[in-house]
């Protein structure tokens, strides 16, 4: 059920800001790509350099949808939130999505990176994600074409979720158990206080030492 939601909210608005659908337009850079392909009258060195500018359209084309996307803009809306972890939009909605369950955080990046299943045992689906992740870059930032997933990033997304209170069953027991909600709100807002510290913490750190 989160994976739908996080679909449905990258997906949506489909269409450009001109009304145009973003798929027709990546379908269109498809059949562009084809055409060079299949054209034997082209020298080899030309349409290698046409079929790499039409990837980095497609890459852009992607980027743009993604940004503009329900989930890209409350993603830039908390991103000011979570760059002082190191962190940026994407894995910020990431995280975000996976207060219900940690474990719903893999499944969400698989989704907005587009890495397949994740969450079924599919090897291949999990490399295809773990590429992306490495090769994953800053866009619109003082940090543009930096990666993201530095080691420092992945040791306070670690400490982060090792601290958080990310378990809607917990907080559910816990107020059954004290027959109050002022405890689990209490125990969900002091660990993820001390997990966005202990995390800042972590990558202010580490990104000294590196």
């Amino acid at each position: 059920a989160c994976m739908v939601i996080v679909w449905a909210l990258l997906y949506f608005p489909s269409v450009d800001s001109s009304g145009v659908s973003y798929e027709a337009r990546l379908r269109h850079l498809a059949e562009q790509k084809e055409q060079v392909l299949q054209d034997a009258r082209l020298p080899t060195a030309e349409a290698e350099i046409r079929l790499a500018r039409l990837e980095a359209a497609q890459r852009q084309l992607l980027r743009q949808w993604k940004t503009q996307s329900f989930l890209g803009r409350m993603g830039k809306a908390i991103e000011p939130l979570v760059q002082p972890l190191g962190w940026d939009w994407r894995l910020g909605m990431a995280t975000l999505a996976s207060f219900p369950a940690r474990e719903v955080v893999v499944g969400t990046l698989g989704v907005i990176y587009q890495g397949g299943d994740v969450d079924a045992g599919d090897d291949t689906a999990r490399q295809a994600l773990g590429s992306r992740l490495r090769a994953a870059t800053w866009t619109d930032s003082d940090r543009a074409g930096q990666p993201i997933f530095t080691v420092p990033v992945a040791l306070s997304v670690m400490v982060f979720f090792a601290l958080c209170c990310q378990c809607v069953a917990t907080l559910a027991i816990i107020r059954r158990e004290t027959n109050s909600w002022r405890w689990p709100i209490f125990t969900f807002v002091y660990m993820t206080a001390l997990a966005y510290i202990g995390a800042w913490i972590t990558y202010q750190v580490g990104s000294w030492l590196v």
